[in-house]
């Protein structure tokens, strides 16, 4: 059975005390801890893609005069004024930073008397959401419910400002061979599947040593390594059950990168992490840690400018780990696999097209299998393949405009339920205007469509 709602979505975003996001130094190429600030942010439109283009600029010059005084510190030369070492996979940029509000947001940096720097940053958000048809999570909608439910198949209109977020960057003092940063983020989806709840929620909590030739260790809580970036749309649940994988969760992450040219650079990554999110057969205790195994994610990216003087992406990624359950009637674990190519190519100045593709088994904890994992009724594993495509154009500096789609398509015969959701699918259209320089609004229209096994 097929169940289908209209969402319509009318969103303002003030970006009041911080329009910055801030330079954490970390060593990748494709910031996973600001990405989903650039989902939101990169709605400012063509002006700021170019500013980040010449901050990617200053940033290999930048590793040029690092790698100059590497080798001069290496033959034994004091060390000259200046000298903080910079990450050299700090294609961080410090994201929509106009003067103004490059200004606005150094008044609010302050510095402790120990050196330590702390700069605020974050916004608040309006969402007004319109569903045809209820979904879960409402301002966050992931799939449609099933009729069978209490609520099923009604009209949902709800007003939120959960995603309003606050967070600050942390650098250390200077010192001539290691730069730790650090970074804390919430908002208030601590209670995702109660609208009305304003719960706080940490997002980002992490710290981030850097040294040499773009080497970097990121401990604590941030993106899953295998993400890249994100589609650029209002809905808080960013294709979450229809074709985006993704989740913040605690990690110890290496990563390396290693400039192949004046605009290529490739990017390692290395992480474990701890998969929680699911208690299954209700032990009290999470599957993924009664398992005893990390689970495990490595990602290969190549970061070069083809036809813009934005970056392209391309990325391969991979994880492992293990799931175990201990009550009948399936006892047992359960491997959790995925692989995923994703891409984002600047086709021109105004326009990119990017998405991903993957497959795996028990992906529930990233917002896979449209959130199913482990049929434990059969006992096994549920396979799903999706991904997602996503074209955005900048019309102007102030209006921009992203259509994407996106798929979820979980294996049929892993699951047993009649309310089993066998396919989740969204086509989407949004449309952002830069109000000023401190509020954008936008409107955002979604064709939600969610397959269920059988409905009795």
């Amino acid at each position: 059975m097929q169940n289908m709602s209209r969402i319509g979505r009318f969103t303002a975003l003030a970006l009041g005390f911080a329009r910055l996001a801030v330079c954490a130094g970390s060593a990748e190429g494709a910031p996973s801890e600001l990405t989903r600030l650039e989902a939101l942010i990169e709605r400012q439109g063509r002006a700021l893609d170019a500013q980040e283009a010449r901050l990617a600029d200053l940033e290999r010059q930048n590793r040029d005069l690092q790698a100059r005084l590497d080798v001069l510190m290496a033959r034994g030369v004091p060390h000259v004024l200046g000298g903080q070492v910079t990450n050299a996979a700090a294609v961080q940029t410090a994201h929509a930073a106009s003067p103004a509000s490059s200004a606005a947001a150094a008044l609010l940096t302050f510095t402790k008397p120990n050196g330590f720097s702390v700069v605020p940053y974050g916004y608040f958000k309006f969402d007004a959401v319109h569903d045809s048809a209820r979904t879960a999570f409402g301002d966050a909608a992931v799939y449609v419910m099933p009729h069978s439910l209490s609520g099923g198949g009604e009209e949902d209109l709800s007003f939120s400002a959960r995603e309003s977020r606050l967070g600050f960057a942390v650098t250390a003092p200077a010192h001539p061979r290691l730069r730790v940063t650090g970074r804390l983020e919430g908002d208030f989806y601590g209670d995702l599947a109660n609208q009305d709840s304003y719960q706080f929620r940490l997002r980002l909590a992490y710290l981030d040593a850097a040294w040499g030739e773009g080497w970097s260790l990121r401990l604590g809580q941030d993106w899953d390594a295998f993400t890249s970036f994100h589609p650029k749309m209002l809905d808080a649940g960013i294709l979450a059950g229809t074709g985006h994988l993704w989740g913040r969760r605690p990690q110890a992450r290496l990563t390396k990168v290693t400039p192949l040219g004046d605009a290529t650079r490739l990017v390692l990554k290395a992480a474990v992490e701890n998969g929680y999110k699911n208690d299954v057969d209700s032990d009290g205790q999470q599957d993924s840690n009664a398992s005893g195994v990390p689970q495990a994610v490595a990602q290969i990216a190549l970061e070069t400018r083809l036809l813009t003087r934005r970056d392209t992406l391309l990325s391969l990624s991979g994880l492992y780990g293990e799931e175990r359950t201990r009550r009948a009637p399936s006892a047992d674990s359960y491997p959790v696999e995925l692989i995923q190519l994703a891409a984002r190519l600047p086709l021109a100045n105004p326009f990119t097209l990017q998405g991903t593709l993957w497959a795996g088994q028990n992906l529930d904890a990233y917002y896979g299998g449209v959130l199913q994992g482990i049929n434990l009724a059969d006992g096994r594993a549920v396979s799903a393949c999706g991904g997602w495509v996503e074209g955005v154009y900048d019309l102007s500096e102030r209006w921009s405009a992203a259509l994407g789609y996106g798929l979820d398509n979980p294996s049929d015969g892993d699951l047993a339920l009649a309310t089993s959701r066998t396919r989740n699918e969204r086509i989407y259209a949004s449309l952002f205007y830069l109000v000023t320089a401190n509020l954008m609004i936008g409107g955002e229209y979604a064709l939600l469509r969610t397959e269920f096994k059988e409905e009795e």
